[in-house]
């Protein structure tokens, strides 16, 4: 019989046991203290329930955020070009105004058609692969 068989199979049996119970079950995951972290410990169990481990990439930004969540949550959701969505870029370009449309899911409209980038959109109308950033003179 392994030591996953006495794993708890639910969060209510994972909630029923004693906090010295969870705090020595925390220890198999965590150097760090046992200070009542249910979600935390209930996702190391599922993760070692399906042999699954935590890359150490990820440990270290969850580390860095654990303080601070907010702060995670706005660099996160940041878009790439910081536009407010529904701004209108301009550019002229031989002499043929074109227009660009920022969109509230970190996408652009050109033409009526979507794009990722803006580099996209720059290579579209000067036919050369040119960075979107430099063509609109959005550069510092």
């Amino acid at each position: 019989m392994s030591y996953k068989d006495n794993l708890p199979k639910t969060m209510d049996e994972l909630k029923a046991m004693s906090f010295d119970e969870r705090a020595q079950l925390w220890t198999k995951y965590s150097q760090y203290p046992f200070k009542r972290q249910m979600r935390s410990l209930w996702y190391y169990i599922q993760c070692d329930r399906l042999n699954l481990r935590i890359e150490n990439k990820h440990l270290i930004q969850i580390r860095k955020y654990k303080d601070d969540p907010e702060k995670c949550l706005t660099s996160v959701t940041k878009n790439k070009y910081n536009f407010v969505p529904g701004t209108i870029l301009t550019r002229y370009f031989k002499g043929i105004k074109h227009e660009v449309l920022v969109n509230d899911d970190d996408t652009f409209t050109y033409n009526g058609d979507r794009y990722k980038s803006l580099s996209a959109i720059a290579t579209q109308i000067t036919d050369t692969k040119v960075s979107g950033v430099f063509f609109f003179g959005l550069k510092n």
